[in-house]
């Protein structure tokens, strides 16, 4: 799963008709993700199912990924600046990232990032 609105919260006022194509154009939305997460090869990814969206005030789990993923960016912009020089990066973010390589993956990636093209 990942961030994001997967339908209307306010079903009921706008009507089912409406509601029905809210949420079709959010799975239509989610296409590059399935079509990123479907080129990598079967055997190294270590999630089978394809991505869905589910908006993070529902879900510690994406709220947690949420601020894993907000660390890495702070690490990131402390390490190249000059690709963001109009942002501040807060050290302690990365410092709280860093804390967390015991996790990373062994050989993949740098930082704990493992880049994707596409």
């Amino acid at each position: 799963m990942f961030d994001g609105q997967s339908g209307p919260d306010e079903a009921e006022q706008i009507g089912q008709e409406r509601a029905q194509e809210v949420w079709k154009q959010a799975i239509r939305g989610a296409k590059p993700y399935r079509d990123t997460h479907r080129s990598l090869p079967l055997y190294t990814r270590r999630v089978l199912e394809d991505p869905v969206m589910q908006d993070s005030r529902y879900s510690q789990f994406i709220q947690a990924a949420d601020m894993v993923g907000y660390a890495a960016f702070h690490h990131l912009m402390l390490g190249r600046p000059e690709v963001w020089p109009k942002q501040k990066p807060l050290g302690p973010m990365s410092k709280a990232y860093r804390r967390l390589a015991g996790h990373w993956l062994p050989g993949h990636g740098t930082d704990g990032i493992v880049w994707v093209d596409g």
